[in-house]
């Protein structure tokens, strides 16, 4: 195995609490860790392979690189590329935690940002008119994928991709959507496997919604404040004073100037990895693949971010990483 393959793979298996890593099932063992098809699907969204023949071809030349015996048929590839975004949820916030024991102010997260992309479907639009009318144009475009709008880019087509970060752009937590879904649904996703080391977390307007906000504080004591206060001409409750007190002082206007260059260069990173800046569109039709790969771009920023701090190199430098596997 490649020696920063290697390095990286110990550094999941030390973070990763999955059921393989607890308690190995019963009967025939597993051929393919987990882990090791993290490192896989890293490897091809870095050489931007995405059809699973060509992945199935790459790996039969290259499975030694892997550590595997041999390399897994298409149909393997595809069912372990579906199965990531439920591994990648688990990953993440286990990444998170063990960074975050190896340098504290590196890594830390009691106060996080939290924010949305939303990324071009695959093919051509579908109009909202045409979506009313349950009318499919143009066989190109993908039927499960929505309309949202962008304060920079206008109304696009396509998928919601949330993530959570700390103040140096360092990913803790991601889930992907259809466009359209209301940014502060996610807050519980995103918050619930960080709950023990968050403390506030700093959203835009799109998670304003008092009783959303209200629930994540009493279910996991993390306040979550946005630009927006709840209106004084009312009565207001204990949370509502509380929320208004935290998200109008002026630490908390100070901190809420942080948001914009922490969350936006970490999409930057996520975006610069996978091409799809400007126009580009998504490789993928579906939620459910789609959801596959830019969870792994999410969690490549991580092991990107904690190589570069061993090598003590700048910690969202991609050059030097990418190079590594080229």
């Amino acid at each position: 195995m490649q020696a920063k393959l290697l390095y990286l793979s110990d550094f999941l298996n030390t973070c990763w609490q999955g059921p393989e890593a607890k308690q190995p099932k019963r009967g025939k063992p597993q051929t393919y860790s987990s882990m090791s098809f993290v490192l896989f699907f890293m490897l091809m969204l870095l050489k931007r392979i995405h059809a699973f023949a060509a992945m199935h071809r790459w790996a039969k030349a290259n499975y030694a690189l892997l550590g595997w015996q041999r390399a897994p048929d298409r149909k393997t590839i595809r069912r372990r590329f579906l199965a990531l975004p439920a591994l990648i949820q688990q990953l993440m916030p286990s990444i998170a935690q063990q960074c975050q024991q190896l340098h504290h102010s590196t890594f830390g997260y009691a106060c996080s940002f939290a924010d949305k992309s939303v990324f071009r479907a695959l093919g051509g639009l579908w109009h909202k008119k045409q979506m009313l009318l349950k009318i499919v144009p143009h066989p190109s475009i993908d039927t499960e994928a929505s309309w949202a709008k962008s304060d920079y880019h206008g109304w696009r087509f396509g998928y919601g991709l949330h993530l959570i970060c700390n103040r140096n752009r360092f990913p803790l937590m991601a889930t992907v959507t259809t466009a359209s879904t209301k940014d502060y649904t996610l807050l519980e996703t995103l918050i619930a496997p960080l709950q023990h080391r968050l403390g506030v977390v700093m959203a835009d307007s799109g998670y304003f919604a008092q009783h959303f906000l209200q629930a994540i504080y009493e279910q996991f004591s993390v306040l979550v404040t946005t630009p927006c206060l709840v209106k004084v001409n009312q009565r207001l409750s204990a949370f509502q004073q509380y929320y208004n007190d935290m998200a109008g002082s002026v630490i908390g206007l100070l901190t809420y100037r942080r948001r914009k260059p922490s969350i936006e260069p970490a999409f930057a990173h996520i975006k610069e990895l996978t091409q799809l800046t400007g126009t580009n569109q998504l490789p993928y039709k579906g939620l459910d693949r789609v959801s596959a790969y830019l969870l792994v771009a999410s969690c490549t920023v991580q092991l990107m971010m904690y190589d570069n701090f061993s090598h003590q190199t700048e910690l969202g430098s991609m050059e030097a990483f990418k190079a590594a596997f080229q």
